[in-house]
C-alpha cells in the first residue's frame, strides 16, 4: 500500500514538474487569423464575384473549392510531406437584393512557422488579386 502511494506520488510529481516546465516555454508555432477587407460591388453579377474569388484563391494559395453552391470559396496553401497546409483563406460572395451586385468578404489564417507570411499579408494579396484593395 505504501509503495503504491509512493509510486503514484512520484508519477504525479513528475507530471507536475513537466507541466510547469513546459508551461514556461514559448509556443512552437502561432496561428494568425484575420477577418480581412469587405466591399459592396454594384452593377456586377454574382457570377463575377465567384469567378474572381476562384481566380484570386488559385493564384495566392493553389487548391481552391466552393463549399457547395453557397458562394463561399476556400483555398489552402501548399501541402507538406505529412499532408499539412499552413495557410488557408475564404472569400465569400453574398448577393445583394436591393441593388444589382454583391458583398465580398475575405478571411485568412496562417500558422507560423512554417508559413512565412502573416494572415493580413495573405488577405492583402487576395484582395489585390480579386481586383484591387476594396
Amino acid at each position: 500500500m505504501a509503495r503504491t502511494f509512493l509510486t503514484r506520488g512520484a508519477v504525479a510529481a513528475v507530471g507536475l514538474a513537466l507541466a510547469v516546465g513546459l508551461a514556461g516555454r514559448p509556443a512552437a508555432a502561432a496561428l494568425d487569423t484575420v477577418i480581412g477587407a469587405q466591399d459592396v460591388v454594384k452593377n456586377e453579377p454574382l457570377s463575377s464575384c465567384n469567378t474572381k474569388a476562384r481566380s484570386a484563391l488559385g493564384s495566392a494559395l493553389g487548391k481552391v473549392y466552393e463549399m457547395g453552391d453557397t458562394g463561399q470559396w476556400e483555398g489552402i496553401g501548399a501541402i507538406d510531406a505529412a499532408g499539412n497546409s499552413f495557410a488557408a483563406a475564404a472569400i465569400h460572395c453574398y448577393p445583394i437584393d436591393d441593388v444589382t451586385g454583391y458583398l465580398v468578404t475575405f478571411t485568412c489564417a496562417t500558422q507560423s512557422p512554417p508559413a512565412t507570411e502573416s494572415a493580413s499579408v495573405l488577405c492583402g494579396k487576395l484582395a489585390a488579386a480579386f481586383g484591387g484593395q476594396p
